[in-house]
């Protein structure tokens, strides 16, 4: 069964009035919410959308604009518009036979949603449509739907009646078979707004079920307060799931908050790497430099580009700009800077000291192999093979060597005069380091040969 597939209303719907046509679209970290739930429905396997609204004009704008997107002109994408007054035609020609996806334009929603909607879903020409409960205590901005007590049998639509009230999330799968009723409540209304006389005129309660999105997010945005509930969850996804200690505790709530600055002027993933980059060299010149005041402000750069560099990350996820390309940049960036910085560490100190043991640590290579596989090394913990007391000890260690606890702990030391000492525990590490990381390269070389040869 294909369900790739989705009919998207546009338009202002909720609050306003849908006699109002000429309503500015909402924009929610730097992307209009009709974007992001297009590209939210892509990211979730949906292929072809046909979009819906009242303006036949407003259709060409809205084209007009998502061909310009990069993020829109895939070769299995494919857009239509239909105005209000195409809707008839648009049946007449088949329509759709298949299921599809029925969402609203302004509907923000974790991927995750269509995925248990579709597993949920009972076919044999049911349609099925996303709530959230409200005896929950989620707001009910939306439709109400009033179900059984076990929460998927519809019982009505609109709040007068009897059951367990639950709110219209502003998604459904829907059969092909009610195209042609929604249309008909549309063309008769004059208006795309699904509201409650529109989906109890659409779907009949004993063909329809119902599926609470649980904890998944899924709401449409009509007012502030819902665009703030948006905001807050979508900020939420842009973390990573590997953050270390201080990314978790910390770097990220610096790092969102200027994120959500920068979108509101549109500064693209790619600058804010530039951005990273410049600073994170600036640092280890600073550092070279010589001086109590200079190592500080080196260090404290230092562990800026850390927390600045969360920021394009986060940029790239909350508006779906993520490329191999950027993640390269990045990594090769961050490589550049680990390496610059301390080289130009034991400069300054020997600027400082005038002690030529500095220049020795610099000449040994101290940091170039900070960076390598240490995310890695964190995961060999019980990998056929590195079941070791060593390996288990490395496990664990290797966290510090993540850029989020380095940068800080190296801002910490310099801040309160402790560079020596850190150079002093890095002298001794590194060449531990660099054995370890010669045998563990080595048997994972070795275990990966085995896998190919197995294969």
């Amino acid at each position: 069964m294909r369900l790739d597939r989705a009919i998207v209303l546009t338009g202002r719907r909720g609050e306003v009035p849908s006699s109002i046509k000429e309503v500015p679209p909402r924009t929610i970290l730097g992307l209009p919410t009709l974007e992001r739930t297009l590209l939210t429905a892509s990211q979730a396997g949906v292929r072809e959308f046909i979009l819906i609204g009242e303006d036949a004009e407003a259709g060409k704008a809205i084209l007009s604009s998502l061909g310009e997107d990069k993020r829109f002109q895939e070769k299995d994408k494919r857009l239509e518009y239909v105005p209000l007054s195409g809707l008839t035609d648009l049946v007449r020609r088949g329509g759709l036979r298949d299921r599809f996806w029925l969402m609203d334009g302004d509907v923000v929603f974790a991927p995750a949603v269509l995925e248990k909607a579709a597993q949920a879903d009972s076919g044999e020409d049911r349609d099925l449509l996303v709530v959230h409960s409200l005896e929950e205590g989620h707001p009910g901005q939306q439709p109400t739907i009033k179900t059984a007590d076990d929460g998927r049998t519809v019982a009505a639509f609109g709040g007068d009646a009897g059951g367990r009230a639950t709110s219209y999330a502003g998604v459904g799968l829907c059969s092909g078979e009610t195209l042609a009723r929604l249309a008909g409540a549309f063309t008769k209304r004059g208006s795309v707004r699904l509201d409650a006389d529109v989906l109890a005129e659409t779907f009949d309660p004993a063909r329809t079920v119902a599926f609470d999105a649980g904890p998944d997010f899924c709401e449409t945005v009509t007012s502030k307060a819902s665009a703030k509930r948006a905001e807050r969850y979508l900020i939420g996804t842009a973390r990573k799931p590997t953050d270390g200690f201080f990314s978790r505790n910390f770097n990220r709530y610096i790092s969102t908050f200027l994120t959500r600055q920068l979108l509101k002027i549109n500064v693209s993933p790619m600058e804010i790497s530039v951005v990273v980059l410049f600073v994170g060299l600036l640092s280890g010149w600073f550092e070279g430099r010589g001086g109590y005041r200079n190592a500080v402000l080196g260090a404290f750069l230092f562990e800026l580009a850390s927390i600045i560099d969360g920021c394009d990350g986060e940029n790239a996820r909350l508006t779906f700009r993520s490329s191999k390309l950027g993640g390269t940049l990045d990594v090769a960036g961050d490589a550049l800077i680990f390496v610059f910085f301390f080289m130009n560490l034991p400069i300054g100190l020997y600027r400082s000291t005038w002690n030529n043991l500095w220049l020795y640590t610099q000449r040994s290579g101290i940091g170039n192999n900070i960076v390598a596989v240490v995310k890695d090394i964190e995961k060999s913990a019980g990998r056929p093979g590195f079941t070791g007391k060593i390996d288990w000890i490395a496990s664990k260690i290797a966290p510090i060597y993540r850029r989020d606890f380095f940068a800080t702990w190296v801002f910490l030391f310099i801040l309160f005069g402790g560079a020596k000492i850190f150079m002093g525990i890095l002298a001794v590490l590194t060449p531990v380091e660099a054995v370890y990381m010669f045998f563990y390269s080595r048997r994972r070389l070795r275990q990966e040969k085995t896998a190919e040869v197995e294969v």
